[in-house]
């Protein structure tokens, strides 16, 4: 593969896709979603010596990004955007008038309370909130960038004649591609497969009111049947770009939440990054955007990392149980963790290649324990959605077995703001123990001495 390749008016570009099981290479200049060749998943690799001569390693590296986020050139576009900022790293060569942003990224690395980091006894635990993007939840990162590719491909080959994105979700891939494919409806369409029933009002909400065409799909097995409808749908209609992270372009936007992590920590990397996995692109971005770090010596050591499913789709936890030996999905089981209700993760393959690199620990949450970590961590002030509710519970049993230390610096990866998922908290206040609410709903009588009463604190 040469290093770099020419769009049809000249630009040139220097990444392309490569698989992760035959290795051929191939050039951007048409959608991929897997491998021409093989049929196995694909991963965006960089001409690393171009990004070598542009960004440089260490300090110089540090420096390069610190100066875009907090000196002027921010005003420079698309440097407003947390994602695209990264572009001379992630993706060297995209042309910026391609880039579709609606100014995602740089949000903030949450610290618990003292009073919380003493009941848990961790000193340094950490929340990325990733639910104060666009449409709320951790995938606009992702899907700024897949949608910019697809506007890529449009522009520079037009022969192509994309006019679609599509997606299956559990809700929050939905939100993204309908917020996304909204800010340019006189370009692209956009059509979703949700599993009938199995989301969250408030995300389905979303996908409507943002103009995308919703599919609400009654199959069995929920998400999962979903994602097989959708791939056979766009394998046969060319002009729709698959959307779902098996788009690896997806991959590469997720790839700067732990960017952000590590250069808001002044770039010294955690000891553990906790993170909740569904479809498991979110912890192949993890990965892949560590590793890159730590290789070009912009951290100085790797993180370990906490990988957290729900007990009823927990088919990760189970294969490292196994010894990495049996991947064996379950059947499909609800949960209030909707959104990670996945059994068979589609970038798994890209997990597989990738986890020997890292010291790991896998931990399932109970499913009656979900709403009470989610209450407790809300106590503290933080805005979250069950997912990220399983992401502190592992950090809680991972301190509870000794695996995090009480001075480790932790980093949870908080995948949407908990509003979005108000129906199940709602309930779990007016209906659950007292014990495990934030705040136990009260109803009083309409006089002073009956809210004299109420309101006393213990």
């Amino acid at each position: 593969m040469p290093k770099n390749t020419s769009a049809s008016d000249g630009k040139q570009v220097y990444f392309y896709h490569r698989c992760i099981n035959c290795e051929k290479a191939f050039k951007p200049d048409k959608f991929f979603y897997t491998c021409p060749e093989c049929g196995s998943l694909l991963l965006i690799e960089r001409d690393e010596e171009y990004i070598d001569k542009r960004v440089g390693a260490g300090k110089r590296a540090r420096l390069f990004f610190d100066n875009i986020r907090f000196g002027r050139e921010r005003d420079k576009y698309p440097n407003g955007s947390g994602v695209f900022m990264w572009l001379p790293l992630i993706l060297p060569g995209f042309p910026s008038e391609s880039v579709i942003s609606l100014r995602e990224g740089f949000t903030d690395l949450f610290e618990i309370p003292d009073w919380l980091k003493k009941k848990i006894g961790l000193k340094n635990l950490y929340i990325k909130m990733e639910g104060q993007l666009p449409s709320e939840s951790f995938k606009d990162r992702g899907m700024s960038v897949a949608v910019s590719e697809a506007i890529r491909l449009q522009k520079y080959y037009p022969n192509l004649k994309i006019k679609y994105i599509g997606c299956a979700s559990t809700g929050d891939t939905s939100a993204a591609a309908a917020v996304y494919s909204a800010y340019v409806k006189d370009k692209l369409k956009c059509v979703v497969f949700l599993p009938y029933e199995k989301i969250s009002p408030g995300q389905l909400f979303q996908a409507m009111a943002h103009g995308a065409a919703t599919l609400a799909i009654k199959h069995p097995k929920g998400f999962d049947g979903c994602m097989k409808l959708i791939q056979k749908y766009c394998s046969s209609h060319k002009d729709f770009v698959l959307v779902n992270s098996k788009n690896d372009f997806r991959i590469v936007g997720q790839e700067t939440t732990s960017l952000e992590i590590c250069q808001d920590l002044r770039w010294k990397a955690p000891e553990w990054i906790s993170i909740p996995c569904g479809n498991g692109g979110n912890v192949t971005a993890l990965m892949i955007s560590l590793l890159r770090m730590y290789e070009r010596k912009m951290i100085n050591n790797l993180p370990g990392i906490i990988i957290a499913q729900t007990k009823g789709a927990n088919t990760l936890v189970r294969w490292e149980k196994s010894g990495y030996k049996r991947y064996e999905p379950g059947e499909f089981k609800d949960t209030v963790a909707s959104a990670m209700n996945i059994q068979s993760p589609v970038s798994f393959p890209r997990i597989e290649k990738l986890y020997k690199k890292f010291k790991l620990a896998f931990f399932d949450a109970p499913e009656e324990d979900i709403q009470k970590t989610r209450a407790l961590f809300m106590s503290g002030g933080a805005n979250i959605c069950p997912q990220t509710a399983v992401a502190l519970n592992a950090v809680l049993q991972a301190r509870a077995n000794g695996t995090v230390k009480e001075n480790d610096t932790v980093a949870a990866i908080g995948t949407a703001s908990g509003l979005k998922f108000s129906e199940s908290g709602i309930d779990h206040h007016i209906n659950g123990k007292a014990e495990d609410c934030a705040n136990p709903y009260k109803i009083i009588k309409g006089s002073m001495s009956a809210i004299e009463e109420a309101v006393k604190i213990k």
